[in-house]
């Protein structure tokens, strides 16, 4: 049913859209205020965030990447790119020396600075929403000459999501809590990965007056009990054994159920990167949540 719908509205998308292209110079501002000019389309791309860099290349411009970050994975093209660290640790004479027309950093790297002292457009952000994830990808067909294929992205990742609401929406919806470290740090209202598990049809324990990132009281898990467990930090070796030895924690539904999910590497990457694979994202957390059903 979910492909079904999926495969439908990149179908309507296709038939909607108009092919487009950009006229240059482009001006867009960034998620730090900053104007960000390119007077062409960007040849030589360099990309310091994973999700920056399955957006450049789910757009259909992975092959004008010359370099990207050290976490940059996905998809299989970049496994060969040069690598330049991350954001908190680049090799900024590497970047410079590969060239770049266009860089697309995280708002909190500081990268922007030097690299815009040398004449190298930088843009700065990262989206932090749903709807954000879809203002940004538009905006990145603008800057890439990649308006249609941007539409059409935007309005199938659309479908997705809504396949994946009409499925469950008359499902029980289990409580869950996200542990992203055992600290433990969650996410709660006002972020990406809360967005995604409300999408695929959970309720989660943290509430809007905790933040979006809040670090929890263990006992506060504790008292909620959910149904689920999520451990988004299983990929770094925590295990639903480490969750049960924790004081008060082997009685929570979730654990004498056995309902603490241990993340996989590669969805954990898709719930932590704000980008083109979040409507299958929201399809494996609606299938972990429902198990059989979907």
């Amino acid at each position: 049913m979910l492909r079904r719908l999926a495969a439908q509205t990149l179908f309507l998308t296709l038939v909607a859209s108009v092919a487009l292209a950009t006229s240059y110079p482009i001006t867009v501002t960034d998620d730090l205020g900053r104007e960000v000019t390119l007077n062409a389309e960007p040849l030589r791309i360099v990309s310091m965030l994973p999700s920056h860099t399955e957006s450049v290349c789910a757009l259909g411009a992975c092959g004008a990447l010359v370099g990207v970050d050290t976490w940059s994975n996905y998809p299989a093209a970049v496994l060969d790119l040069q690598k330049f660290g991350d954001a908190f640790g680049p090799d900024l004479e590497a970047i410079v020396a590969a060239a770049p027309d266009f860089v697309l950093v995280d708002e909190y790297s500081g990268l922007q600075a030097p690299l815009e002292a040398l004449g190298i457009p930088v843009y700065a952000g990262s989206p932090q929403t749903v709807a954000e994830t879809y203002e940004f990808l538009t905006m990145l067909g603008e800057l890439l000459s990649r308006e249609t294929e941007a539409a059409v992205l935007v309005g199938r990742l659309q479908g997705e999501l809504a396949g994946v609401a009409s499925v469950v929406a008359g499902f029980a919806r289990p409580t869950v809590f996200v542990e992203l470290d055992p600290t433990p740090y969650s996410v709660g209202p006002g972020s990406y990965l809360d967005e995604l598990v409300v999408a695929a049809g959970a309720v989660n324990i943290v509430t809007a007056d905790m933040g979006p990132f809040p670090l929890l009281d263990p006992e506060y898990v504790v008292l909620q009990d959910p149904a689920i467990i999520l451990l988004t930090d299983a990929p770094f070796g925590v295990t639903a054994v480490d969750v049960a030895a924790r004081p008060g924690w082997a009685g929570l539904q979730a654990v004498v159920n056995g309902r603490v999910i241990e993340v996989d590497p590669e969805t954990a990457d898709m719930l932590s990167r704000s980008g083109p694979r979040l409507g299958e994202a929201v399809r494996r957390l609606a299938a972990l949540f429902h198990p059989g059903r979907l």
